[in-house]
């Protein structure tokens, strides 16, 4: 399934973008999120279905079929997620500050500045698509924790959601800051690890199996990496560079015939930059407090309480389960710290 959005997604941005990474416009991000969010609906309804007709009628089964479903959608866009994101910081990897924060943009964007490297060009509009995406299925998920708040609803993943849905409109109304926003995206690569976690009852697996177990560790490694380091890494940029920033610059207007086509770098808000970093920093204190819930998972004895589960809000955001004497196996599962 994984596959199949990742195949859907190459050949939605080619299309829409004539053949070519080219510039990203409005059409664009309203084009991709009216497509991808029914289906990534469509796709939970099938997995939905698929559950309760095979799995759902057992002896046995603590999940219900919406939380298998999210969980299975959400694993999908993770991976397709993961795989554009890791591209987008290859492209910008090498790239100087003003191009990271989105002060000196490529050719496509503005107005013919020439840049070092043709890697760079390309980097802009495939964090656009890969951001569009995201905010498709954030629009999804945070449909399916209303609708479904016996069974997914969590304050943080409203307040997680609401949040990335503003820093979404931020970077995508005013480009700026791509190699903020390719981080970003890139957290989502500890995200399929958990979700493997969650399903292993579906699969077959016990709980302290090798798989499950080496899928956590897999989990708290790239959730440490992506989500805390690089997180923490892209907001001192910003921070240490903000002289730089594209807030800082007057707008920049077409000189060429050639670059009259294309949109001119838009003039930045310092408030929009303000609030940007405001984001981040609370993003990245969500994410401390999480990798301390993980963190007393791989060490139940410093809590006095056996771990027995680990469960995910649809979007990586760890959380945790305890064995609860007086309850059963399935009260267990319902009571999840948040």
């Amino acid at each position: 399934m994984g596959l199949t959005a990742l195949v859907a997604f190459y050949f939605w941005v080619r299309t829409c973008s004539r053949g070519k990474w080219s510039v990203r416009t409005s059409a664009d991000w309203r084009a991709t999120v009216s497509f991808f969010t029914p289906l990534f609906a469509a796709m939970h309804a099938v997995s939905h279905a698929l559950y309760s007709a095979v799995a759902g009628a057992q002896p046995g089964k603590k999940a219900s079929a919406h939380w298998f479903a999210s969980h299975v959608v959400s694993m999908a866009h993770a991976l397709v997620i993961t795989a554009a994101a890791l591209a987008c910081l290859w492209l910008l990897w090498d790239a100087p500050a003003t191009v990271k924060l989105g002060a000196r943009a490529p050719p496509r964007w503005a107005d013919g500045v020439s840049v070092a490297s043709p890697r760079w060009a390309d980097g802009y509009p495939l964090i656009a698509a890969t951001g569009e995406l995201f905010t498709a299925w954030l629009a999804y998920d945070l449909a399916l924790v209303v609708g479904a708040w016996a069974t997914l609803g969590s304050w943080e993943t409203v307040a997680h959601h609401l949040g990335f849905l503003l820093a979404a409109a931020l970077l995508r109304g005013y480009y700026f800051a791509p190699w903020q926003a390719a981080v970003c995206l890139s957290m989502e690569a500890s995200t399929p690890f958990l979700n493997l976690c969650q399903l292993k009852e579906a699969l077959g697996l016990d709980k302290r199996s090798r798989a499950v177990v080496c899928s956590f560790l897999a989990f708290a490694l790239c959730f440490f990496a992506f989500r805390v380091l690089l997180l923490a890494a892209a907001l001192l940029q910003l921070l240490a560079h903000w002289a730089d920033g594209p807030w800082a610059l007057p707008p920049t207007r077409a000189s060429t015939a050639a670059a009259a086509a294309e949109p001119a770098t838009p003039a930045v808000p310092e408030l929009a930059a303000y609030a940007l970093v405001a984001l981040l920093c609370a993003a990245l204190c969500m994410m401390l407090g999480w990798f301390r819930r993980i963190v007393a998972i791989l060490l139940p004895a410093a809590h006095g309480a056996e771990e027995i589960a680990t469960s995910d809000d649809s979007d990586g955001d760890a959380q945790r389960t305890r064995r609860t004497p007086g309850l059963s196996d399935d009260e267990e599962i319902a009571l999840v710290a948040v």
